[in-house]
């Protein structure tokens, strides 16, 4: 159970990560950007966007763990 907890734990912070770094490095986008510029921004939100995907594939394997887990434990409990 607790290696779930943590999977699920240690995906809202790679997705808070990925956000904040969305934040910082794209922000507002340029009103009339530069081409290099447009492909700086372009990939800096493909990284975001990449990292907070993972961050939501782990939290949903941590929870789908602990639902598991908990099924069953409940069918099957320990004598």
């Amino acid at each position: 159970m607790k290696r779930m907890i943590v999977t699920a734990a240690a995906g809202l912070f790679v997705a808070a990560g990925g956000l904040l770094y969305g934040v910082l490095a794209v922000g507002v986008p340029y009103p009339d950007p530069t081409p290099a510029q447009a492909v700086t921004e372009r990939s800096n939100l493909a990284i975001s966007n990449w990292m907070m995907a993972g961050g939501g594939v782990m939290v949903l394997v941590g929870l789908a763990g602990m639902v598991v887990l908990g099924v069953t434990r409940f069918m099957w409990p320990r004598s």
